[in-house]
């Protein structure tokens, strides 16, 4: 890697992937600026705190196949933070939770527990662990998976396995339908969880503590809305209320719709990336005065996931003090997620009218939830995960070989890689990369 005396970069977005960016830049000397819209950093990444119960508004856990958020962890001195959440997560079949351990026991409970029969569960374990797994960071390295729907490939091969251990984590992890979403989003997803024997962490602050440490190493503006950002002949310039700066590359780490709003000078694969769709949702962070840590049926579940065949309204719920009992002063703190295709219309309701309506489908689970609610933060995420239609894989791995030797501007951020904050981090590195490499 060359010197870069005199680089100078600008990151417009101050959640993880363009946080990565800046830091890894700032480590090799490079003079960058970080610039937010927003008061505050993370993105999607933050955590609140209400009555000592905290609430997570985006990303819920650090999984131990997150390489490049753990390496961050260790290097920003917050690994003592780290803490393991309980093993059990539950699978809702015929309005029964089935608890299912993580590890080597996951198929024994997937069997016992009445979820799939021995046929399915051997197909499911076939046509998953005999594939070549590419990288679970980089979704452009999953290009030559991307060539048919989920629901299209999975259901005859996999059977009701499809239904109750492919649909609950596809429709409740990356809040899409199977089938609109390509198998290689579908298969890194699996890879990613390692098949059902990853270990699952959170921060003892919250998840907002990674972008904050991230935010301390570097320079970052805050409420600094970029208004365009214009390619000249000896750089980018990037255009503020009553401020133009300018700059040796721009790293755009922004939503997609934004970042088309910014960059209106992108080639014709970069629009097509920066047109990328969202699903939505809507979260309801319920805390209660009982919990359920004596129900047989939910004990020490952190994780439950409705399948399509059970759900109404809500489609997956964390249990936060079995992720860690820290973040609960008493009673419970439930995490709700409304299935995508529900919350489109519930985003311009009230809060209360969202409550009322979501509390009686998951009082068929959580009995008592409603009569001992404390209260109900809502928060509503219109463009709360990028969708993965087939062929936006093979677009990333297009993006990725097309872009030339000292590119001014660089795409990064959820929707140039996989729907977790995990691969949001691997684009900003990958972008950092390209900037140090064009210094050589």
């Amino acid at each position: 890697m060359g010197s870069v005396p005199n680089k100078k970069v600008i990151v417009v977005g101050a959640g993880m992937a363009g946080l990565a960016t800046a830091f890894r830049l700032r480590q090799a000397g490079v003079e960058v600026t970080v610039l937010e819209s927003s008061h505050r950093v993370g993105g999607r990444v933050a955590t609140d705190s209400r009555d000592g119960y905290v609430i997570e508004r985006g990303a819920q856990l650090i999984s131990s196949t997150y390489k490049n958020a753990l390496g961050l962890v260790k290097e920003l001195g917050i690994k003592s933070e780290l803490k393991p959440t309980s093993p059990w997560l539950a699978i809702v079949k015929d309005n029964v939770p089935r608890r299912l351990p993580s590890g080597a026991t996951f198929p024994i409970y997937a069997l016992t527990s009445g979820l799939v029969s021995v046929a399915d569960l051997g197909r499911f374990i076939w046509h998953t662990t005999k594939l070549r797994w590419p990288p679970v960071d980089n979704y452009a390295a999953w290009s030559e998976y991307d060539d048919e729907d989920t629901a299209s490939w999975c259901k005859p091969r996999m059977g009701r396995a499809t239904d109750y251990l492919v649909e609950p984590l596809v429709a409740g992890g990356l809040l899409v339908a199977m089938e609109e979403t390509s198998r290689a989003m579908t298969l890194a997803t699996l890879a990613l969880t390692d098949n059902g024997r990853t270990r699952e962490m959170t921060l003892s602050r919250g998840m907002g503590t990674l972008p904050e440490a991230l935010a301390s190493r570097v320079n970052v503006k805050l409420e600094a809305p970029v208004q365009i950002i214009e390619v000249g002949e000896n750089g980018v310039s990037v255009q503020l209320s009553g401020e133009r700066l300018h700059a040796d590359h721009v790293v755009l780490a922004t939503t997609a719709n934004i970042a088309s709003r910014l960059y209106p000078g992108g080639d014709e694969l970069e629009r097509k990336l920066m047109a990328t769709e969202y699903a939505s949702t809507v979260r309801i962070s319920l805390a209660t005065s009982r919990n359920w840590r004596d129900d047989p049926i939910l004990k020490n579940v952190w994780g439950f996931l409705i399948p399509r065949p059970d759900r109404k309204l809500v489609v997956s719920a964390t249990i936060e003090s079995a992720k860690d009992p820290g973040r609960v002063p008493d009673g419970e703190m439930l995490n709700l997620i409304v299935d995508s295709k529900v919350a489109s219309a519930m985003l311009d309701l009230p809060d209360e009218r969202i409550v009322d309506a979501v509390l009686p489908d998951i009082e068929r689970y959580f009995h008592g939830a409603t009569s001992t609610r404390r209260f109900a933060q809502v928060g509503r995420l219109p463009q709360a995960l990028p969708k993965s239609p087939v062929g936006r894989s093979r677009d990333l791995a297009a993006y990725r070989s097309s872009r030339p030797r000292g590119q001014r501007v660089l795409l990064a951020g959820d929707y140039m890689g996989m729907p977790h904050f995990e691969s949001a981090v691997e684009t900003g590195m990958w972008c950092a990369n390209r900037i140090l490499g064009a210094s050589a």
